[in-house]
């Protein structure tokens, strides 16, 4: 019987089994799976690919793979903190035509949008008085339209202020107005007439550096746009401001007996 242990050969250990067992193969070759892709890699290391060849899906159709839909160089623009547009460019090096869109927000981060102009009751020059309420309103609150063209595309855009915000500048709580406030009509009695925006003091400004209450008076504007191609859409909001110096003074109230 032969044996079937190992055997010493030439001071080499050597097995007799008979088992044959085939050498290892680097790299690995590759091995498609039921979903069409390749697995392993190639000579020399490289990712695996069907070279074009026809594969077949779960559901049996056969089709070629395709790596053609690469996505493309694209021209990115950053316009505001939070809006960044993209579009692609030409094979050529050429930029495409920009979208309506891409038009209306470039155009609108440089739209001359004014500061507003504030008016108040008692006026400034005057000063007010702590307990009297003092009205703001807004003289120049109205619409703006705006236009850019590039290329045969355009984008009209229209701003429209939408609120007001009275800052008092003492730390104390701001008041906000849904328009532009009222004007104050002195050939009317003052208790025919009302505001929505008016803040009273209570406290005088003595104490205030300069003397005065340093007020801001805030507008918040939005936008909206159409394009050439018939689209449309919202603009981020934006804010235009104005600082005012007003004095408020404390009135007194002498009271005295008369002499008999």
């Amino acid at each position: 019987m032969d044996a079937l242990g190992p055997a010493l050969v030439g001071g080499i250990l050597a097995s007799t089994s008979g088992i044959s067992v085939p050498p290892p193969q680097d790299p690995i070759p590759p091995a498609r799976n039921s979903w069409g892709y390749t697995l392993g890699a190639q000579d020399g290391g490289s990712p695996g690919s069907d070279g074009g060849k026809a594969v077949r899906d779960p559901q049996g159709t056969s089709r070629t793979a395709d790596h053609s839909s690469q996505m493309g160089p694209h021209d990115c623009r950053t316009l505001s903190d939070n809006v960044q547009v993209c579009i692609p460019s030409h094979a050529h090096g050429g930029a495409a035509k920009p979208s309506p869109a891409e038009l209306a927000l470039t155009r609108w981060t440089r739209l001359p949008i004014p500061a507003p102009v504030v008016r108040t009751a008692p006026p400034r020059r005057a000063g007010g008085l702590v307990g009297l309420p003092e009205w703001f309103w807004v003289t120049n609150w109205r619409p703006l339209t705006a236009r850019a063209a590039a290329r045969g595309v355009w984008a009209r855009m229209t701003a429209r202020p939408q609120g007001m915000t009275i800052d008092p500048g003492y730390g104390e709580r701001a008041v906000h107005c849904p328009g532009p406030g009222t004007a104050y009509d002195n050939s009317l009695p003052a208790a025919s007439q009302h505001t929505r925006c008016s803040y009273t003091f209570t406290r005088s400004s003595l104490y205030q550096p300069g003397h005065a209450y340093r007020v801001r008076v805030q507008v918040v504007w939005g936008g909206t746009w159409i394009g050439s191609d018939g689209s449309s859409g919202v603009l981020p909001p934006t804010t235009r401001s104005t600082t005012l110096r007003l004095r408020i003074a404390e009135a007194q109230a002498l009271y005295g007996r008369g002499r008999t």
